[in-house]
């Protein structure tokens, strides 16, 4: 792996996770079930970031989707690769902080995005462009 891309998704790019209708057990939907219950589930933009980074980016760039309640993983790859970028102290903290929020890119610790995920077309380019900084 030379480098490390990490999408932190939200409560709502969770499929087949947390709670709700659009998550858990469907058979009882199987047979059609209530056609009032029918519904569109919420659009998953961590998906389609993935995807997308996944097709631009070479095979040895790790491309992990995180949760941010699996913060015992998050939070030492955010200290070990903001502190390997050269970041301490109260910048390291803020660094952290934003790569905690759900929504966030983050490629070797540095947060490209926090509280909200760009465009497909706009992660990639940011993606790259950071790369090619380091």
């Amino acid at each position: 792996m030379t480098a490390r891309v990490v999408l932190v998704r939200g409560s709502r790019s969770a499929a087949g996770g947390g709670g709700g209708c659009c998550s858990g057990d469907v058979r009882p939907f199987d047979a059609g079930g209530d056609a009032a219950h029918c519904h569109t589930p919420p659009a998953d933009d961590v998906g389609a970031v993935y995807r997308a980074l996944r097709t631009a980016l070479p095979d040895d760039v790790a491309v992990e989707i995180v949760s941010p309640s699996n913060w015992l993983w998050l939070l030492p790859v955010l200290v070990r690769d903001g502190r390997r970028r050269g970041l301490r102290g109260a910048e390291l903290r803020r660094s952290v902080r934003a790569g905690m929020a759900v929504s966030s890119l983050i490629v070797d610790g540095a947060v490209l995005a926090s509280g909200g995920l760009p465009a497909p077309d706009d992660a990639v380019a940011a993606v790259l462009a950071e790369r090619a900084r380091a």
